[in-house]
């Protein structure tokens, strides 16, 4: 989580809604000490480990805000700060996508690595709830590795290599990348070719354009 203080603006939102939810408790008889002594118990409970303000950082805000909304009777807002394990995560699942590697062989790797019983459903739920951040990063090589090596066997079995720019399977052409660069298919064609004016010579041809000898 960040580690950056609160905004000058944040500061001053916390402030006006310190005050104002002061008035309320007050006007319905609450015996309260004073406003900036209050306000300072205020913090406390909803960080854990400091009373002032200016001290508060980035992670804590929402905390704040959402004690002090409730009693004001305003909606919390929602936490979307990202954690060392969103963050984790997030990049375990890009690499999943990347390499096209299913839930249940990461599922099957946790349950060897990790002992931790879980499916390919329920694998991410049961790394956020059970596994530390580093075990989630070494995950995330043993798929970056064993992808890599997946697409070195491939190009060795077909002497091409493979380009994969895409990470989500939404965005994945037909037939997926094995035969892609980019998002365009790409056909060799037989030689001899013309070179460039610069020496470079081009077997591909795209669709929709004129194969030049």
């Amino acid at each position: 989580m960040s580690n950056k203080p609160l905004t000058k603006r944040q500061i001053a939102v916390l402030s006006i809604m310190a005050g104002k939810a002061y008035k309320r408790i007050q006007s319905q008889g609450c015996p309260l000490p004073s406003l900036t002594d209050w306000r300072h118990d205020e913090v406390w409970a909803a960080t854990g480990i400091t009373e002032s303000l200016t001290k508060a950082t980035q992670e804590h805000y929402v905390p704040i805000y959402n004690r002090l909304a409730s009693y004001l009777g305003c909606a919390p807002v929602k936490d979307r700060t990202w954690s060392e394990m969103d963050k984790a995560i997030h990049l375990l699942d890009d690499a999943m996508q990347r390499y096209e590697i299913t839930p249940d062989y990461l599922a099957e790797i946790v349950r060897d690595q990790l002992h931790l019983p879980c499916t390919g459903r329920d694998v991410y739920q049961a790394l956020r709830n059970w596994a530390a951040v580093e075990h989630v990063r070494h995950l995330m090589y043993t798929v970056i590795n064993r992808g890599r090596s997946e697409a070195r066997k491939l190009a060795a079995e077909t002497g091409q290599e493979t380009y994969e720019p895409h990470a989500r399977r939404d965005t994945m052409p037909p037939g997926r990348l094995a035969d892609h660069v980019g998002a365009v298919r790409i056909v060799p064609t037989p030689g001899p070719h013309k070179s460039t004016k610069r020496g470079f010579r081009s077997n591909i041809w795209m669709p929709d354009q004129e194969v030049q000898p």
